[in-house]
Order: C-alpha cells, then sequence, then structure tokens
C-alpha cells in the first residue's frame, strides 16, 4: 500500500511549493468550506486504494489507486467538527468526533461502488446510549478491539469495545480506570496491539504503558514524562515507542520499552531545529516515521535504529510561514 503518497495527497492544500527532499508532489484534491483533519489509508479486496479523510461534514473516501488523480468517491455525512479520526479493521471504517454521532460505523466492503452502509453507534451495556462524542481511537488489529480515546464518558479514560463478534455492531468490553488525577484520567491518544496500551496522557504530560488482556481490569505497567509535557501521541514499533508533544519547539521522542519496569528514553528529533516548530503525529511505516507538523508539513525519519534516528525526507505543505503555531 503506497501510504506515504497517499499522506502527501491529503496534506498538501498549498498552490506554491518550497524545496523538499525526497518526496514528489503528486496530485492535490481540495475541499471547498472544509477543512482536513485526519486521514486513514484502506486497500480493498481488488488491490484498489482509498484515502479516509477526516473532512469537517464527515469522513470522505477518495480513490487513490492512480495517485496523479485522487478521485472523491462518497463523503459519508457526519457531524460537523473540524476533526474526524478514522481507523479499519477488516472492511468496517469508524469513525469518530468531538461534533457528536458517537462512533461512525462505515461498512466499506462494496467499495469501488459509493452505496455504502453506515450507522452511529453510541454505546451498550454499561455505557448504552451514553457515547456520543470522542478525540481519537485505535484497533488492536490482533485480538479485535476497539480503543476509544477523550470521549465524553469517565474523564475521557479509554473505552474498549469487541469487534469479532459483529464488527458492524461493537460491544462494550471495559475502561481503563487508571487511578490518575483527573487530568491524568483523560487519554488524548494511543495505540494498541496484542493486548498492550501505550496512552498519551496529553494533559499530564506522559504516557502509560498499559496491560489491556483483562478488559473488565486493565494493569497499568509503567509511566513515563515526555519531554514537552503534553503527550499527543504515541505509536509502537518493534521494541520501541514513539511519541509527540503538541507544543511549540516539540521533538518526536523514542523509547525502549521492551521492558516496562525500565523505559528509557533513546532519541528524540525535530522538523527544522531552531524554528520552534510544533508536532502533531507520528506513525511508522515498516522503518519510516512519517510525521506531522505544524507549519513545517511532514517528515520522513529513518527509525530502523531508534536511539539515532535520521530525516531523510520531508515536504513542506504550509510553505508561506514556518516556526511556532498551528496552520
Amino acid at each position: 500500500m503506497r501510504i506515504i503518497p497517499v499522506i502527501a495527497f491529503c496534506i498538501c492544500t498549498a498552490t506554491s511549493f518550497t524545496q523538499n527532499i525526497n518526496v514528489t508532489f503528486r496530485s492535490v484534491l481540495s475541499y471547498q468550506g472544509q477543512n482536513l483533519a485526519n486521514v486513514w489509508g484502506y486497500s480493498d479486496a481488488s488491490g484498489n486504494e482509498y484515502a479516509l479523510v477526516g473532512a469537517k461534514q464527515g469522513m470522505s473516501i477518495v480513490d487513490v489507486t492512480n495517485p496523479d488523480n485522487p478521485t472523491e468517491i462518497v463523503q459519508i455525512p457526519g457531524a460537523f467538527s473540524n476533526w474526524h479520526e478514522i481507523k479499519t479493521f477488516q472492511h468496517y471504517a469508524y469513525v469518530v468526533s468531538e461534533g457528536g454521532s458517537g462512533v461512525q460505523v462505515v461498512d466499506l466492503s462494496n467499495l469501488p461502488g459509493s452505496n455504502l452502509t453506515y450507522h452511529s453507534y453510541f454505546g451498550d451495556g454499561a455505557i448504552n446510549g451514553q457515547l456520543t462524542k470522542a478525540h481519537a481511537l485505535h484497533v488492536d488489529l490482533t485480538k479485535g478491539y476497539l480503543y476509544v480515546y477523550g470521549s465524553n464518558i469517565n474523564g475521557g479514560r479509554a473505552l474498549i469495545f469487541n469487534l469479532n463478534n459483529d464488527p458492524y455492531n461493537p460491544q462494550y468490553a471495559g475502561t481503563f480506570n487508571s487511578g490518575f488525577s483527573a487530568l491524568g484520567n483523560y487519554i488524548h491518544d494511543g495505540y494498541v496491539d496484542n493486548d498492550i496500551m501505550y496512552s498519551a496522557h496529553i494533559y499530564s504530560g506522559f504516557f502509560s504503558i498499559v496491560n489491556v488482556a483483562n478488559k473488565s481490569n486493565p494493569s497499568l505497567l509503567a509511566v513515563q514524562n515526555t519531554p514537552g509535557s503534553f503527550t499527543h501521541n504515541t505509536w509502537h514499533s518493534g521494541s520501541a515507542l514513539f511519541t509527540t508533544d503538541e507544543v511549540s519547539g516539540s521533538f518526536l521522542t523514542s523509547y525502549d520499552v521492551s521492558n516496562p519496569g525500565n523505559v528509557n528514553q533513546l532519541d528524540k528529533i525535530q522538523s527544522n531545529p531552531g524554528t520552534f516548530s510544533t508536532v502533531h503525529n507520528t506513525h511508522i511505516i515498516n522503518d519510516y516515521a512519517v510525521t506531522s507538523w505544524y507549519r513545517d508539513g511532514f517528515t520522513i525519519v529513518d527509525v530502523s535504529r531508534p536511539a539515532n534516528m535520521v530525516q531523510v525526507g520531508n515536504y513542506d505543505t504550509y510553505p508561506n510561514a514556518g516556526g511556532s503555531g498551528f496552520q
């Protein structure tokens, strides 16, 4: 799956471009009157590739099989919000926003056709009908569970949902009750694989490592402060964890988490040292961290040696300005 070109296409909005490294601009698709705040990738059974775009009026599904000619297939109506976060499991997409609609579940099996089935899930069981909004989500693809972060329930703690029985109709399975302070309980984002969760506690400035094998009683394994004390996003790969702090002059930071009882910071890197750019999210693709930065576009960092991260590519999607701030 050609993830890196998809990311470039989705976040490029300027009409003029500065000098960039090892990244080639291919195309742009504009959305009149809509902000874009998130993108995820999906491939169908025939090998067609799609960008699932978090647009202000709902998830936009764009065929990017030919990256030189991106074509919107359909936009699934959703809550009006500047943020829509999207993840997939099998042939389903899960969408959350801070504008409402609970967890929107979209069946993608009819792609490339535009007639898709979808509905909103607001919780069942102990949280029946209570889940109205959330900031982020992640899917443990190994175990088949959906994790929802920053919701309106339980102070924004991580909510856990079983997708194994019926991915179109999630089932509430539990909540991570950390025992932290009120601010610490709130989880902004997270990454989960094989029943281990890496949670970004943004307002407390740390990430936690949690064993969630027992969904009704997750177990805290470790807590680690991050350099900018505003832990926005986490992503795990191999024995390393990568974090971002959403503050001016922040870093993409790597840690050895092979032993949760002895977490060690390994390295940290900025997009353009000295400019005070703010990092947003990072995703690991093979041995590369693809990271978005306010005012600096995105960078590609070789993380094959997490203790010695090296920037090998970048694309400035907002060449009109740099430094701190949000653009």
